[in-house]
């Protein structure tokens, strides 16, 4: 007992003491550097963001669409409108490398003067180092005295970013007022005092009752030890009971196989024992260095579970080719392996290219959600998982058209057909339902029986998918609507109107819709409403602002405390939508692909794009896509749990189910989608 208190006390103890100095000697002295370092960030960044709008409009002026005056003026008033930071006041200047000054809202007065003897009480040419600044390094960072926002008899320290703009000769900043730092910094460090001494008198109150716990957990910990004598049996019961063709070893000792491997191979229990996984397993011809590397890399931990070709050989000598999932597994602390083999079809079978009937699709795609379960449950790669459940959507989409087309005849005239949401991303996952469109080029008087043609051949289509398991989209986001089913002019009036009257519904139509991408042949077609897009997004950018509010209409479930925000909509389990946490990130990349023309519809690939133009900022990049892909993992892990348990799929996550470690992650998650949301809300919601 006495050695145990030692172990429990004096860890505590020292963590106390570290926890002291951390606060009161490191943290605290480098918090202020550490918010002035994010103000400096979040004014380079909103900079950077306005500058955009002059490179917009020098755009239209480049394509002839506005004169360079239009074009200046428009700008002007664009960067005077816009606002930011708690009480709207925060603003963005003009000014030009005379220096003179083109725009600034709280001091109309200089508005066309020359600057270049103006000068802070300090006697600093506060504006002549910025045409400096930008004149050296194209863009940096000015301090200097300034009226305290739209107070002139106020002046205090201020630290701006500033960007040359070089078409138009221009300069465009932003900054932040130091005592706004200051305050912070004070508040926050009074806070984490209160807070430190607090926990300090828990901590110590509390070190008796860790010390009893202690003494209950050690007491647990010998009678664990006790009952987990026979876990290798229990493992080896689990093994057998599995409907998969199983071989596992463990320790070294001898290989291991359930009942459905040894009826596959033709063995009985005492002679597979006796070979070596060697004499059952070989990869094919392709694979035989591949094949050897997964297997050392697997056994010496350095890689996931891996799945790759082989060949089983059987009592016989025969082959038969498989499709090997390979595990490390441990044991009461011995490590082996186990391989999940699934025997590969012969090529006509499950071939959603050759059905020829839709019975045959349906059967084709019917162990697609099985298939896919197996994959995450043994470690394959979530995006490439969806990217396989995308495929066979699109394929399931190309054979449905096929088979409604033999039933109906030949289309009047070419057409293609849109695929949106999360098919139009190549995002999908075991809980997908029908998003598609049809469109087709405009028509000549008389041909107005097309449109009939084509809106049955979007039904038959819908049915088909329904019958495959896609389920029918409740929102009614299928090409046999007559909304869904339009020619290249209507879709573009209908984009059009959706940019132009702002309504709430057509927000939410346009997140669906403007994730497309043509299915068929007939690229031509989308590829026109595309450019349409962007062409009409860019000549009425209030769009863009408008549908940042929509974005931000919704948070991720955490509160201002960290703690999940959940919904108890079955008895004893308290769940949150990750689908709804998904469609943030997606809605926040899909707004930033919006914005700066950016073409691909895939998040990943968007990201990837912005980060290629400069748009986003590398960690920026790297962070959205790291919380986008561990949230598609949540979301296919736990889909495929229910379906292997014979339960329907949903995306309703247990934060109390998952590991301590995936419990911080996704805390972190929605903080870093917190983030996003915060950008975007300076950015866009002022203006």
């Amino acid at each position: 007992m006495k050695r145990l208190a030692l172990r429990t006390i004096l860890p505590a103890l020292l963590a106390i003491g570290l926890f002291s100095g951390v606060v009161f000697f490191s943290f605290l002295p480098s918090l202020s550097r550490a918010v002035m370092d994010q103000k400096r960030l979040m004014i380079r960044e909103l900079t950077e963001s306005s500058w955009n709008i002059l490179a917009r409009f020098e755009a239209e002026e480049r394509a002839g669409r506005l004169t360079r005056a239009e074009a200046q003026t428009a700008a002007v008033e664009q960067v005077r409108s816009l606002h930011y930071g708690q009480e709207g006041k925060d603003y963005f200047w003009i000014n030009d490398d005379s220096p003179r000054m083109i725009v600034h809202p709280y001091r109309p007065d200089l508005e066309g003067q020359d600057l270049s003897q103006f000068a802070d009480p300090h006697g600093k040419l506060m504006f002549v180092e910025m045409t400096e600044v930008v004149a050296r390094d194209g863009a940096g960072y000015v301090t200097y005295m300034w009226q305290w926002k739209d107070d002139p008899e106020r002046i205090v320290p201020k630290l701006s970013y500033v960007k040359g703009f070089a078409p138009w000769g221009w300069i465009i900043g932003t900054g932040v007022y130091t005592e706004d730092v200051d305050a912070e910094v004070s508040a926050v460090t009074s806070r984490l005092q209160t807070a430190a001494l607090l926990i300090l008198a828990i901590v110590s109150a509390l070190m008796a009752v860790l010390l009893r716990q202690s003494w209950q957990s050690e007491r647990g910990r010998l009678r664990t030890a006790a009952a987990l004598k026979g876990s290798e049996e229990k493992y080896r019961s689990l093994v057998e009971s599995a409907g998969e063709s199983i071989v596992m070893s463990i320790g070294g000792e001898d290989l291991f196989a359930n009942a459905s491997m040894l009826r596959l191979l033709g063995y009985n229990r005492q002679e597979f024992a006796n070979l070596d996984i060697a004499d059952i397993v070989r990869a094919t011809p392709g694979e035989q260095e591949g094949g050897r590397r997964h297997w050392q890399a697997v056994m010496d931990g350095t890689t996931a579970p891996t799945r790759y070709e082989a060949e089983l050989i059987d009592h016989e000598g025969k082959t038969i080719r498989s499709m090997l999932t390979l595990s490390r597994v441990a044991v009461h602390g011995r490590v082996g392996f186990m391989a999940v083999a699934s025997r590969l079809a012969q090529p006509r079978e499950l071939d959603l290219l050759t059905a020829e009937s839709v019975e045959d699709l349906a059967a084709a795609n019917r162990r697609l959600d099985t298939m896919a379960s197996l994959m995450m449950s043994h470690g394959a790669d979530v995006m490439q998982v969806s990217r396989m459940l995308s495929v066979n959507a699109d394929a399931a989409v190309r054979k449905g058209i096929e088979l409604a087309i033999a039933e109906l005849g030949a289309p009047p005239v070419p057409f293609d057909i849109m695929l949106m949401g999360s098919l139009g991303r190549a995002e999908v996952s075991l809980l997908a339902d029908q998003d598609h469109a049809i469109i087709y080029p405009d028509l000549e008087a008389g041909d107005e029986g097309a449109q009939e043609y084509f809106l049955t051949l979007g039904k038959h289509l819908s049915d088909i998918l329904a019958t495959a398991g896609y389920p029918y989209c409740p929102g009614g986001i299928m090409s046999g609507e007559p909304d869904c089913c339009q020619s290249l002019s209507a879709w573009r009036r209908t984009f059009t109107g959706w940019i132009n009257t702002l309504e709430a519904e057509d927000m939410l139509r346009s997140k669906i819709f403007f994730d497309f991408r043509g299915g068929l042949d007939e690229q031509r077609l989308t590829a026109a409403l595309g450019q349409h897009l962007q062409t009409e997004i860019a000549r009425q950018p209030r769009f863009l602002h408008l549908l940042a509010r929509s974005v931000l209409q919704y948070e991720p479930p955490l509160n201002a405390f960290g703690n999940f925000v959940l919904e108890e909509r079955e008895a004893e389990r308290a769940t949150f939508d990750v689908k709804g946490v998904l469609a943030q990130i997606v809605d926040f990349v899909r707004l930033r692909a919006l914005q700066h023309g950016v073409l691909a519809t895939g998040t990943l690939e968007r990201l990837e794009a912005l980060r290629v133009g400069g748009h986003l900022r590398e960690d920026t990049v790297q962070q959205t896509a790291d919380a986008f892909r561990f949230l598609m993992e949540l979301r296919l892990h736990h889909q495929s749990r229910r379906i292997l348990h014979q339960l329907e799929p949903d995306n309703r996550i247990e934060p109390k189910a998952l590991a301590p470690e995936d419990r911080k992650r996704l805390k972190n998650v929605f903080s870093h989608v917190k983030a996003l949301q915060s950008a975007l809300d300076h950015e866009f919601k002022g203006a």
